[in-house]
This record gives C-alpha cells, structure tokens and sequence, in this order.
C-alpha cells in the first residue's frame, strides 16, 4: 500500500456520499466476477454452500423435485437459475 495525502476540504454531503459509492464499486467489482465470468451450473459441492444443506439433503430434493440435478457425463451439476431461485425464496 502507498502512502498518499489525505486533504480535506468543504464538500456537500450528496457529493460525498456519491464518491463512496463509487470508491465502494469500483472495490466489489475487483472481487465479484462481472456477469459473463459466472457460472451457468454449480458443482453438488457448490450447491450445498451456497444453500447451506447437506450433500444428503441435495440427493433427497432431486428425488422429491425441489431441485433437480442435471448430469454431464459422470457429474452432477445444478442450474445456477434454479439455485437462485431456491435463494430467493
């Protein structure tokens, strides 16, 4: 981290609030992937982080239709719109 000078001079409070905001932006957009760099399916791991259940809850909500699993290959995968979905619920 650089040493810079901090100078304080009279500014409104919307101007002020509007330069954080920004400064706060610009920061989330260097650790938040921008939309096209997010995934369309998520792992079972993922999944079960993201929902906070189990790998045993997952199975049991694919079974019962809460949240079905698609396969590729030998993988599971969930759809990230039907994740969000559960999120928003």
């Amino acid at each position: 981290m650089t040493n810079s000078a901090i100078q304080l001079m009279q500014i409104d409070i919307e101007s002020f609030g509007q330069f954080i905001q920004k400064l706060v932006r610009e920061e989330l957009e260097k650790i938040i992937p921008t939309q096209s760099e997010e995934k369309e399916f998520y792992t079972r791991e993922e999944t079960s982080k993201l929902l906070n259940v189990s790998l045993t809850t997952l199975f049991h909500w694919n079974n019962q239709g809460v949240l079905k699993a698609k396969k590729i290959g030998k993988r599971v995968y969930y759809s990230k719109s039907d994740v969000l979905s559960l999120l928003t619920c």
